[in-house]
């Protein structure tokens, strides 16, 4: 009965490896994706400032462009001045030229202030940038790493797969089907340590006359409560 124990233990050593690579090779995926997303954001926030940049000398050149339209309107007021005949003709030029002048006034109040964000953005873009690079440096790094392990989860998986395969050549049939039932039914694990007279898959007490039966025979019996086997080892 000492090999079936043997072998019991050294099949769920096999097994329990495997399902770590497995849940592995599903989890390091969904962490490299979501390093992608991190680093996406990161260039996405660096984008956002110089989209932000653009809008603003775009709106500056178009005020820039207005200004320029109301300086032509007042040298063609200017013009026409010397030319009106009424008082009343030249009053109604002298307020469109003042309105004119104003609108120019306002709009190179407009032109400074969008400097004055454009310059506190450029200089918050190099500050964002050199952050940046530095966390982008290190998302890629870890997004490098977690590829590498990813790989070797994979290639030690298929080494154990193909180990776990020629091992159970050596189990006898009614043995591992009753450990390939017990697994299935208790989440993975079929073998468990006895921790004094205490079952340590479902904690709890084992009949006196079963523990006593595991100690004193070494007998391979299952926990009455979860039904896996039960593994007794000396201290």
């Amino acid at each position: 009965m000492d090999s079936d124990i043997d072998t019991l233990l050294k099949l769920q050593q096999l097994d329990l490896k495997i399902d770590n690579l497995k849940k592995a090779i599903e989890k390091l995926p969904e962490e490299i994706k979501a390093l992608e997303k991190e680093k996406s954001e990161l260039i996405l926030k660096f984008d956002k400032i110089k989209n932000e940049i653009n809008h603003l000398e775009a709106l500056k050149r178009e005020k820039e462009l207005d200004i320029q339209t109301y300086e032509d309107k007042i040298l063609k007021i200017q013009s026409s001045l010397e030319k009106v005949k009424t008082n009343e003709e030249y009053k109604a030029l002298l307020r469109e030229k003042a309105h004119a002048e104003e609108a120019i006034m306002e709009l190179e109040d407009e032109i400074l202030n969008i400097m004055e964000e454009i310059e506190n953005l450029k200089e918050e873009e190099i500050k964002l940038k050199e952050i940046i690079e530095k966390e982008k440096v290190q998302i890629e790094q870890k997004i490098l790493a977690k590829e590498k392990e990813l790989e070797k989860a994979k290639n030690d998986l298929e080494k154990l797969l193909k180990e776990r395969e020629a091992f159970l050549k050596t189990v006898r049939p009614p043995l591992l089907s009753k450990y390939e039932m017990i697994r299935k039914k208790r989440n993975g694990k079929a073998v468990v340590i006895v921790d004094s007279d205490t079952c340590t898959g479902c904690f709890m007490i084992i009949p006196p006359k079963v523990y006593s039966d595991l100690v004193k025979s070494r007998k391979l019996l299952t926990c009455p409560h979860c039904g896996r086997f039960l593994i007794y080892q000396e201290d």
